[in-house]
């Protein structure tokens, strides 16, 4: 495949090259009226912190956020193209205490504050997810287009929603009574993602307008936007596993050393195709009286392939490195040294190319209809709104073997050619791949050496809806320092459902990729080639068959559609009950401006989980029902001692039900059966965290603003994913008791990797595992240079910095060679996705109608899950990663303008690692560098 060599190419990359080093500026859009991002009588919100153009939009800013009384970040859109990221997540990056995580490249999940157990809501609605999890819609279905403004309060207030830990994202859309003027904007762009060689459409377009009739001004604005998408990322991840049994040294004793025992790579492609439609229709029916109607609808798809290949040597036969090619180094990780094997040649391995097939279709929708109606110093605000999404997600995977025609044994596992594998960690550059000279793999590419293995077919569909009724109150007092009083209630019926098809196929169905061309084909050759490395590529590997995997369940003997796992299926029925309470205060004492509010919210639920238990291979119904009530308290000062200066502090308590799959009784059985299964815990108690935040804020200049702030959270009962290990009946501790699997459970449908139908696997499993405390520190700097001479006065600059550490109750056990002794070890564990230190370093510029700008992140290394099979059950681990995204725009003239931007433009390969946070390299990935070109218009 071609890479970046045209003219087109070539030159856009130099355009950018030269924009970076010359300007080093920061993009931003046709200046609009501000009055389009949200109605006047829907101002930000105290504490908001507005980032919206470069220069107008900045003086508004900082003066809302010397306004406020507690925190909340917001990021302004004004008009449909005025945010250059691609969805929701890409969206919030510029935001201090947040990061995000990417998968192909994409923004896929936020973190906020160490968390990503965060609640998003659309107009301060509830919204639900794709799949099991909480905190509402994916953050990379929502399309930037949707967005007119984002609230980000990383402390709520009682009046808000509970449901988050980490922060509460409220997404607002356009609304038509706040337009001084009809908004018709429209946007299209065409992006080239490198690594799969597409070129991907967006457009989308707001228009909104308000009209004065005789029933009173109505105002109506209706928004959409459409994406097509076709991303690339490659990936290579290794397991290690400990060899506790070989003399390295000839000195009669075993030497431990880590080796790799298994590997696989992925050549994985993603097809998105994203459909987005929200409009509002508002009605001032009286000076007293409004009402309104609103929606949401979102159609998201994601279809794709996963060519790739299976390494395996399993433990428990003689499958063994080439000792005397390999080299066994002194490592150290995390202050424990041991020994592993970082470079040599691997012999007798098995090799099975596979493709997974995977889909997802998701629609999502939210309407509500409300109103507001004031009567002298009270104002009552009431609503009732709907939030449902309905997900297919299915995958289809084939493997095949590489086998010898002329082997007596092909047809069976024995049959395996073993082509030496070349194995390199010497420079922490992960290398793993078949010894291209050699002959053992001269047919990777001949159909006929490659033998069908297996099928596993897997199908789920997920159902959410959430039904909520809401009345406000507030009381305009004239009391001394009490300028309001707000009450409310909320009613809340939330409902998930999951249902789960899987059957596989027996093993060696007696057919090869020469027999089925239709079900193979070859398989990407240029696997990280930016490295300058030939890794694996060019080798037969089923096709994809995503949208039709007919004729390869019939190839395969399977049925026409899979037959429902009601051992993973399951249902949540979830009622509660919340009301609140809320003084605001506005006072001023010996000429220092003092404001605050202080309440508590009362919540209720009962929780109702209905699913099946695995018992000795028997499925039995089971039914759970609790009942739980939390207090949550909340207060939030903000002092002015000096007309420049703001002095904050608040407080809050806040709440997190666990994901609807970690309370279900079911288990999610894998197809392959030497990995552990996923299971829920109706018992689990939700997590709570106690948070207090102070900061100060220095406005120096205009426009201009340092701010320091601090915060320090107190979680309670977190939610930890724990291993239970199978019971062992051997001591060489290889086979299991399919009878008594003992701490383990028996999956009667896996098949292992020798073709054996049941095995007896392991548990991850939810639990309560005490609680943790994260401390924090966030600086903002921004500033505009507007007194220096001619055309550098366009020039400003915004940076963020965050630092978090903290520390927690949960302890993983570190194989004891690791640490220096023959026993395990019990070792701390960070909290999740948690960055020590964290940086955002935007530098713009402004002037001639160019706008332009240049951005840097970057996040240190954090846990990503406590246990995966990836590192045999034991810690896993993100490196530390940056990235620079850049972008440009034009302004033709008042009502047209052209853009470009580019995207991960040092491609940036991610790391992960295993057991420590500085431990061996367990997985690379490399995503697209993307560049997007396009127009704005305005009628």
């Amino acid at each position: 495949m071609a890479r970046f060599h045209s003219p087109l190419r070539a030159a856009l990359l130099t355009g950018v090259a030269l924009f970076a080093a010359a300007s080093a500026a920061q993009a931003q859009d046709l200046p609009q009226d501000t009055s389009a991002a949200a109605p006047a009588d829907e101002a930000p919100v105290d504490g908001e912190v507005v980032v919206t153009g470069i220069r107008g939009s900045l003086a508004r800013a900082l003066n809302e956020k010397r306004a406020a009384t507690n925190i909340v970040d917001v990021i302004n859109a004004e008009d449909v193209g005025k945010l250059p990221d691609q969805n929701l997540a890409e969206v919030l990056e510029n935001v201090s205490g947040i990061q995000i995580d990417r998968a192909q490249g994409v923004g896929s999940n936020v973190s906020i504050r160490g968390s990503s157990q965060n609640l998003v809501l659309i107009n301060g609605r509830a919204t639900t997810p794709a799949g099991d999890a909480r905190g509402g819609i994916n953050f990379g279905d929502v399309p930037a287009e949707l967005i007119a403004s984002v609230a980000v309060t990383k402390v709520a207030t009682a009046d808000q929603l509970e449901g988050s830990v980490g922060g509460i994202v409220d997404l607002r859309t356009y609304r038509g009574l706040g337009l001084r003027e009809p908004i018709a904007t429209i946007r299209a762009e065409t992006e080239y993602a490198e690594y799969s060689d597409s070129f991907n459409p967006r457009v989308s377009a707001v228009f909104g307008k308000s009209f004065d009739t005789g029933i009173g001004e109505i105002g109506v604005v209706l928004s959409g936007g459409y994406s097509m998408q076709e991303v690339r990322e490659d990936a290579l991840n290794v397991r290690y596993t400990p060899r506790t049994n070989i003399d390295l040294d000839g000195d009669g004793t075993a030497d431990p050393y880590l080796r790799p025992n298994y590997a696989q790579q992925f050549n994985t492609v993603r097809k998105r195709e994203n459909k987005s439609l929200t409009g509002s229709v508002e009605w001032q029916a009286a000076p007293s009286l409004k009402l309104f109607v609103d929606g949401t609808y979102i159609d998201q798809s994601i279809t794709g392939s996963e060519y790739g290949v299976f390494f395996h040597q399993p433990s428990d036969i003689a499958e063994q490195p080439n000792l005397a090619s390999a080299t066994i180094s002194d490592r150290s990780s995390s202050g424990f040294d041991y020994r592993q094997m970082t470079d040599g040649i691997i012999s007798d391995t098995r090799l099975r190319s596979r493709n997974n097939s995977p889909a997802r279709f998701t629609t999502s929708y939210l309407a509500a209809g409300g109103g507001e109606w004031e009567k002298g110093d009270v104002k009552v605000r009431f609503e009732v709104s709907r939030a449902g999404s309905d997900s297919d997600e299915a995958g289809f995977e084939m493997v095949s073997q590489y086998s010898d025609p002329a082997s007596p044994n092909f047809g069976n596992e024995r049959g395996k050619i073993s082509p030496p594998i070349l194995f390199d960690l010497s420079e922490d550059d992960l290398y793993y791949a078949p010894d291209p000279s050699s002959p053992l793999w001269a047919n990777r590419a001949n159909p006929g050496y490659w033998q069908a293995f297996i099928a596993r077919d897997n199908a789920t569909k997920f159902r959410n809806v959430e039904n909520a009724q809401r009345i406000d109150v507030e009381w305009t007092t004239d009391l001394g320092p009490l300028r309001s009083i707000e009450v409310g209630g909320r009613l809340n019926q939330a409902d998930s459902e999951r249902e789960r098809y899987t059957q596989a196929s027996r093993t060696f169905p007696g057919f090869t990729a020469a027999d089925r061309p239709d079900l193979f084909g070859l398989a990407q050759d240029d696997v990280f080639e930016s490295t300058g490395r030939q890794y694996i590529g060019g080798f037969i590997a089923p096709a994809s068959v995503t949208l039709s995997p007919q004729a390869a369940r019939a190839a395969f003997g399977l049925l026409p559609d899979a037959p429902l796992d009601a051992a993973a299926s399951f249902r949540v029925e979830e009622r509660s009950v919340a009301g609140y309470a809320k003084l605001n205060l506005d006072t001023e004492v010996g000429g220092i401006g003092i404001r605050g509010n202080a309440g508590v919210r009362y919540v209720r639920t009962k929780q109702t989980t209905i699913g099946n238990a695995i018992s000795e291979g028997a499925i039995t119904p089971v039914e759970d029902s609790r009942t739980y009530d939390y207090w949550l308290p909340s207060a939030m000062l903000a002092i002015e001692p000096r007309r420049d200066v703001v002095v904050r502090a608040s407080y809050g308590k806040s709440l997190r039900r666990p994901d609807f799959a970690q309370l279900s009784p079911s288990v999610n059985f894998p197809l392959v059966g030497d990995v552990y299964v996923g299971t829920g815990n109706p018992e689990l108690r939700p997590q709570t965290v106690d948070q207090f935040d102070a900061a100060v804020e220095w406005y120096f200049d205009r426009n201009s603003l340092i701010s320091v702030g601090g915060f320090y959270k107190k979680y309670h009962d977190l939610v930890s994913t724990v291993s239970i290990a199978p019971t062992l009946i051997d001591p060489n501790g290889s086979r299991f008791d399919p009878n008594n699997c003992g701490n383990g459970i028996f999956n009667p449908v896996a098949v292992d990797l020798t073709g054996n139908q049941g095995v007896c696997v392991g548990i991850n499993q939810p639990q309560n595992t005490g609680g943790a405390t994260l401390k924090g520190v966030e600086v903002a700097f921004q500033h505009s240079f507007t007194y220096l001479p001619g055309f550098l006065d366009g020039f400003g600059v915004i940076a963020n910095y965050t630092y978090q550490d903290g520390d927690r109750d949960t302890t993983f056990n570190a194989p004891g060679f690791l640490t220096g002794g023959t026993t395990p070890v019990a070792l701390a564990l960070p909290l999740r996705e948690v960055s020590k230190n964290n940086y955002n370093l935007t530098l713009f510029y402004e002037k001639y109608g160019l706008n332009a700008r240049i951005r840097y992140t970057k996040r240190d290394p954090f846990l990503r899950t406590e246990a995966t099979d990836l590192s045999n059950n034991l810690p896993w681990y993100q490196d530390d990663r940056a990235q620079v995204n850049a972008s440009v725009a034009y302004d033709v003239n008042d009502r047209f303008g052209i853009t470009f931007s580019a995207i991960n433009l040092t491609n940036e390969i991610s790391v992960e690692r295993a057991i420590f946070a500085d431990g061996p390299v367990g997985q690379r990935r490399a995503a697209d560098r993307r560049f997007v070109l396009g127009f704005r218009g305005r009628l």
